[in-house]
């Protein structure tokens, strides 16, 4: 296990050397630290929280939009926008 941040980046840059998509994979460890940053400052200053479930559609909705620039509600373009990775 990593113990840091940059160790956990460098070594998420080596798993992805083989994907067909460089820049996505790279985007996606900074949209599960955005989404659980989200959900901290929703726990700490809302008094909320979302099941774990929530969570995770949280984090591929975000990396949806951040990839494609728009909403992504459909399946079908969700696994297109997955696929290369």
């Amino acid at each position: 296990m990593p113990q840091r941040a940059s160790q956990a980046i460098e070594s998420w840059n080596n798993e992805g050397s083989g994907s067909t998509d460089q820049s996505r994979w790279r985007i996606v460890p900074a949209v599960i630290w955005w989404t659980i940053w989200k959900e901290r400052n929703m726990r700490c200053f809302e008094r909320t929280s979302s099941p774990l479930h929530r969570i995770k559609m949280n984090c591929i909705i975000t990396f949806c939009y951040w990839c494609s620039s728009e909403y992504v509600d459909d399946p079908i373009a969700v696994r297109d926008i997955l696929g290369p990775l």
